[in-house]
């Protein structure tokens, strides 16, 4: 009367293929931005993090924003020190702009040491702006001419720090 039968064997899922999804147009139409970072690129060094390293260097082609801790070299295009930020060692960029903590050598063409800025060494500098309230505790030193800042982004994306 009653008989068994095996059950039967369930398929294997499949994955989920994604449904394509169309830009808004809003995004096609915005303007380029400008700047240092012409790619738009911008890399965050987040307040969560500590970054130690003997011999560390950490070197962006766009944008770095350093709102976390890192003991080494930073270098960039642009190198943004947040409120939260400290960084102990050389920052290098086309602009450097300090919200946080430096202790270390400055080299930019432009250094802003906004008034939450706590910089502690040496600023080399084509043009430089301290606004009201940040605290430097180093000498400026402004070059004859651009080569002598030594910002050699490209050799230090090839090593040749």
């Amino acid at each position: 009367m009653f008989t068994r039968s095996t059950p039967a064997e369930p398929k294997p899922l499949e994955p989920l293929k994604p449904s394509p999804v169309q830009a808004p147009t809003a995004a096609i139409n915005m303007p380029r931005r400008s700047g240092p970072s012409e790619s738009g690129n911008k890399s965050v060094i987040s307040n969560d993090l500590k970054i130690i390293g003997q011999g560390l260097k950490i070197i962006s082609q766009g944008t770095l924003q350093v709102d976390g801790e890192v003991e080494g070299d930073v270098a960039g295009a642009e190198v943004i020190i947040g409120e939260q930020g400290k960084v102990t060692g050389t920052v290098s960029a086309e602009r450097v702009i300090v919200r946080g903590k430096i202790s270390g050598v400055i080299r930019g063409m432009t250094v802003a040491l906004q008034a939450s800025a706590r910089v502690e060494g040496d600023i080399h500098h084509m043009s430089l702006a301290i606004e009201q309230g940040a605290e430097f505790d180093g000498r400026c030193r402004r070059p004859q001419d651009r080569s002598e800042l030594k910002l050699d982004l490209e050799g230090m994306s090839n090593g040749r720090v």
